[in-house]
């Protein structure tokens, strides 16, 4: 965030009185820029968190070890992607990194609560009156 406050101001007193480039070209070299380093995080996050936990052996039993494998990675990476264009989305209308810092935080987790990640399981569409919560997750 504190890079992109700096080559917004950048941007605002040298660039855009000289009609150079467009906001939408600043914005979209922004995220282009991190697809990158997004991708090379999320192979270090993947190998240090799929395959040491033993994540793949749920998909030995149906033979889908590749498959799934690669459907989280391709997960993981689009969470950090969309995390950063977040981020980036909050702080393009916020003068200061760290007021941007507070409210991408509080607008981060709402959006991860309302989403269904941090809901109750019975409230999820696929549970029905007659089975029953896990006990213990109460």
């Amino acid at each position: 965030m504190p890079h992109f406050v700096t080559q917004r101001a950048l941007y605002e007193s040298r660039e855009r009185p000289s009609k150079t480039h467009s906001w939408q070209a600043f914005i979209q070299s922004s995220i282009l820029v991190e697809i990158p380093r997004n991708a090379l995080m999320a192979v270090l996050i993947f190998a240090g968190w799929y395959h040491p936990i033993g994540l793949r052996q749920n998909a030995v039993e149906a033979d889908q070890v590749a498959e799934r494998g690669a459907l989280m990675f391709l997960f993981i990476l689009a969470f950090l992607i969309y995390a950063g264009t977040f981020t980036n989305m909050v702080t393009a209308g916020i003068e200061t990194a760290e007021a941007a810092g507070n409210i991408r935080n509080l607008l981060f987790s709402l959006s991860m609560i309302f989403c269904g990640y941090v809901t109750a399981h019975p409230s999820h569409p696929h549970c029905t009156t007659q089975s029953k919560p896990p006990t213990d997750l109460y």
